[in-house]
């Protein structure tokens, strides 16, 4: 297909821009989901509880092994429910309902009953979360989407609207503990050297609850949802498993993404605690403050980068964009060890001192400068991946769909997510023991140079890492421009064909 042809299609949309809108929202229920509620387990359970690194990875990671059964399920039901709500909307009212119940509710641990019931409690929690909640909202979701367009570069413009409202919650969820240590130490509250968040967070929990809520429904309120074709055939469970096993263009896509979130998730927390203990120099409420910033780093650039890359994406194609954002995704990792390592030394400091004298920019977070460049190129090149990689998914269920006769993007997008999961499991559960390993105690208030050091060392071996390795894996992808558009001619003119 040439460019301009393929620019001819962007320019008539399937999906207006109100609509693309609409459906985007529900990305800010998953990212306080999966952002919000899971960045406050550390500081909270951990920090503020006391409860070991080592329960809270088992209670993350259990859920992501359940995963490997039960996303697979809701997927297939999600593909062969005929209703007249459509396919994917009775499941994501069920997931929005239950996450939004748990976000209020998992932070009232009984702890007077013990501590194995406090961890029971915590594990149960998660459990419901995350493999009911969140999988049963987010793949039919996803799967919404796929179907939404058939058009190659329109998927990746839509997808954008997700990561848009992803990118939103961003800049809310860093700032939650920050709150809750806040709501803490505020008017008649606890005194600031004996606050954890625990009184804040149940106000912040609510919040949280509704905020699920009210964003995971605006998809099912305001968007079309497929009711099935009428001449589509429902396909086995055991024929499903079958036909994606075979789909040679889906699994370079699942390794690749394991790959790099295994690498990503394993060691991410030390951001977070290096900027209490180092940076904020043991300070819950400034750490809190530095890890806002720093994220919000993070999401400023990925607004600003979302354009260009999906510009970037008409012009070379997914693959090559995807190529090119994981390269520099390790680089940018690979460049956490110089900046934090360059926060006390070198030219930093007197950096730091022009901002703070001539911009007026507090002392606090003018030293900090050189962590927040490395935020800004996580935000670029990182966090813009999961755009392409959903853009791709969908084109993937092209090429099953003229295989198999029937639209599975559900199962698809079940399948790519416990895989993520199941990355996400193992690292969650390595990272408990990575934490102990690093003999941090949760109850000091300060920390070792040793410890800081051991932390900015997995970060630096870890990170680029999975994303060097997923290069190569992803140069396996086989759908180009011109395949899908073949892929894509053959569908249309089978379905002009059926009765």
């Amino acid at each position: 297909m040439s460019e301009t042809h393929a620019n001819e299609e962007s320019a008539k949309p399937q999906v207006p821009t109100s609509k693309r809108f609409l459906w985007g929202i529900g990305g800010f229920a998953d990212c306080m989901m999966y952002n919000g509620v899971n960045g406050l387990v550390d500081p909270i359970y951990n920090m503020g509880m006391g409860i070991s690194a080592e329960v809270i990875g088992l209670a993350r990671s259990v859920p992501r092994f359940a995963d490997l059964v039960i996303d697979p399920i809701i997927g297939h039901l999600s593909d062969n429910t005929r209703s007249r709500w459509g396919r994917r909307k009775p499941w994501m009212v069920a997931g929005a309902l239950i996450a939004g119940g748990v976000s209020m509710g998992m932070w009232f641990v009984p702890a007077g009953l013990g501590a194995g019931a406090a961890n029971a409690f915590v594990v149960t929690m998660m459990v419901l979360l995350f493999t009911f909640g969140y999988s049963l909202y987010v793949i039919p979701y996803t799967g919404q989407g796929y179907e939404m367009t058939t058009d190659y570069n329109e998927r990746t413009h839509l997808f954008q609207w997700r990561q848009y409202a992803f990118a939103v919650g961003g800049f809310l969820t860093p700032w939650l503990f920050w709150l809750c240590m806040k709501l803490d130490t505020g008017p008649g509250g606890i005194a600031k050297d004996q606050a954890n968040g625990l009184y804040g967070i149940r106000w912040v929990g609510i919040g949280l609850g509704i905020m699920i809520l009210v964003s995971a429904l605006a998809p099912v309120w305001f968007c079309r949802d497929s009711k099935g074709q009428h001449h589509e055939n429902k396909v086995s469970f055991r024929d499903a498993l079958v036909f994606t096993r075979r789909n040679k263009a889906f699994w370079p896509l699942v390794i690749g993404n394991f790959l790099l979130k295994f690498g990503m998730v394993s060691t991410g927390i030390f951001f977070l605690y290096l900027l209490i203990y180092n940076v904020a120099g043991g300070d819950k409420e400034e750490g809190g403050m530095q890890w806002g910033i720093f994220c919000n780093t993070i999401n400023v650039s990925t607004f600003i980068a979302m354009a260009l890359v999906v510009r970037m994406v008409d012009r070379v194609g997914k693959k090559p964009a995807m190529l090119i954002l994981m390269l520099a995704s390790a680089v940018t990792y690979a460049s956490v060890w110089f900046s934090f390592r360059a926060y006390d030394s070198g030219p930093v400091p007197a950096a730091a001192a022009w901002m703070t004298n001539s911009l007026g920019v507090p002392a606090s977070i003018a030293a900090a400068w050189p962590i927040y460049l490395t935020a800004a190129g996580i935000g670029v090149f990182c966090n813009c991946l999961p755009l392409l990689m959903n853009s791709m998914l969908a084109d993937v269920c092209d090429v099953d769909e003229l295989a198999s006769g029937s639209q599975r993007q559900a199962f698809y997008g079940a399948i790519f997510a416990t895989c993520d999961k199941i990355a996400m499991g193992v690292a969650m559960l390595l990272q408990g023991f990575l934490l102990t390993a690093s003999k941090f105690d949760p109850h000091a208030t300060s920390v070792s140079a040793s410890t800081i050091e051991w932390w900015m060392k997995a970060l630096l071996f870890s990170q680029p890492t999975g994303f060097i390795i997923a290069f190569f894996v992803i140069l396996a992808y086989p759908i180009t421009r011109a395949s899908a558009s073949e892929t894509r001619r053959l569908l249309d003119a089978r379905r002009s064909e059926t009765p």
